[in-house]
């Protein structure tokens, strides 16, 4: 998986170095975006292939009580969609909020004046982000959801 991860990420580097309609500051800027495309297409990746197996048998489901009443594919294609969804949305916060936040930050007098400061609060925003990023990617879907009846 790390490969397919390194192709995209190659991939979309070259096109951003290629695209002479981008300024050098705007091309600087989307490269720092390059890495969540490639990261949410390889998590897809994963989970298509890790859990393939449920979509072919189907998952368990549960009546009301908690008692096992059956397997169902479509619950597993519902549960496959969700997880697919929610490691597209959990690198989100991490590979693109620091670098809008870091782009508008090292514009500003304190640290242009003190280039020192840039690592360590490049690393607060990036704790930030790691904190705000499983709480919400998990909170997306609910543990277990409803699937409608035939």
């Amino acid at each position: 998986m790390n490969h397919l991860f390194s192709l995209f990420k190659v991939g979309l580097n070259v096109l951003v170095q290629k695209a002479n309609k981008f300024t050098p500051a705007t091309r600087l800027l989307v490269q720092r975006f390059v890495p969540f495309p490639a990261v949410a297409s390889a998590n897809i990746c994963n989970v298509v292939l890790m859990r393939y197996g449920e979509l072919e048998e189907g998952i368990d489901v549960l009546d009301g009580d908690g008692n096992l009443v059956g397997s169902s594919k479509i619950a597993a294609r519902h549960a496959l969609l969700e997880t697919a969804l929610t490691r597209v949305v959990l690198p989100m916060p991490i590979l693109v909020l620091p670098p809008i936040v870091m782009s508008m930050l090292e514009k500003t007098a304190l640290l242009q004046a003190r280039p020192r400061l840039l690592l360590p609060v490049q690393s607060l925003v990036c704790l930030a982000a790691f904190g705000l990023a499983l709480p919400l990617a998990i909170s997306l879907f609910p543990q277990m959801s409803e699937v409608q009846s035939l």
